[in-house]
């Protein structure tokens, strides 16, 4: 497979490979076009530099000393099957991002039927389990959320939905509603509003929002935001 000559294909590797969900193989040989091809370097970059809000957002744990235990007992163990057991877990990490990379990048607008949007999917950085998606057409002056997973919400403690934008501070976007679906105000149309906004995040606030203007608690999730267009 090559992908010199197929700009949509470029991207979705591009983006995979920024989001750390393409492995193996597939990333080995993406390594070496990158060598080779400048272009396709440039767009991993520009993917990467989409992405890294998201990191800055979360802020940083200590693994557990389990976990470090567990790593030295299965490096001491030979392994019977290592691709199958690579494969499964590169699905299950995959998972989140696959649908928003195949709407967001394979698909163009027409085939799917939708206008130009910007589309949120965020997800549980642990897990990787998908917990809400948040879109909103070009001009809309409304983020319509919907909760995936309800679970996420936390009695006498509010759930705030937060721009990240390139460069900048994180601002808010309001506070999720406690029902499976809500929407949001936007200060302006989505175009202005999110059109610098690569990432969204959610964090644990007190009842009713951050009291400051700025995240006070955990951010507990966050994904990409995609222009769908």
């Amino acid at each position: 497979m090559n992908c010199r000559d197929k700009p949509e294909l470029r991207e979705r590797l591009a983006a995979e490979y920024a989001l750390g969900t393409l492995r193996g193989r597939a990333r080995a040989r993406l390594e070496r076009w990158m060598r080779e091809d400048p272009l396709l370097l440039k767009e991993i970059r520009v993917w990467e530099a989409r992405l890294a809000p998201m990191a800055e957002a979360v802020s940083p744990v200590a693994p557990p000393q389990r976990l470090w235990r567990q790593i030295e007992q299965r490096l001491e163990r030979p392994a019977k099957k290592p691709f199958s057991l690579w494969k499964a877990l590169g699905l299950m990490a995959t998972g989140a991002v696959a649908a928003l990379l195949v709407v967001a990048v394979l698909l163009p607008p027409e085939r799917a039927g939708i206008p130009g949007s910007y589309v949120a999917v965020l997800s549980d950085p642990k897990t990787n389990h998908p917990v809400m998606v948040a879109t909103a057409e070009r001009a809309d002056k409304v983020l319509r959320v919907n909760v995936l997973d309800p679970a996420i919400h936390v009695s006498g403690r509010s759930l705030e939905l937060w721009a990240l934008p390139r460069g900048g501070k994180p601002r808010s976007l309001g506070v999720v509603s406690d029902r499976e679906r809500g929407v949001l105000k936007l200060v302006a149309a989505a175009d202005q509003a999110l059109g610098d906004v690569p990432a969204l995040a959610i964090s644990l606030e007190p009842r009713g929002g951050s009291p400051t203007g700025q995240p006070t608690g955990p951010v507990l999730y966050t994904g990409p935001c995609v222009k769908y267009w």
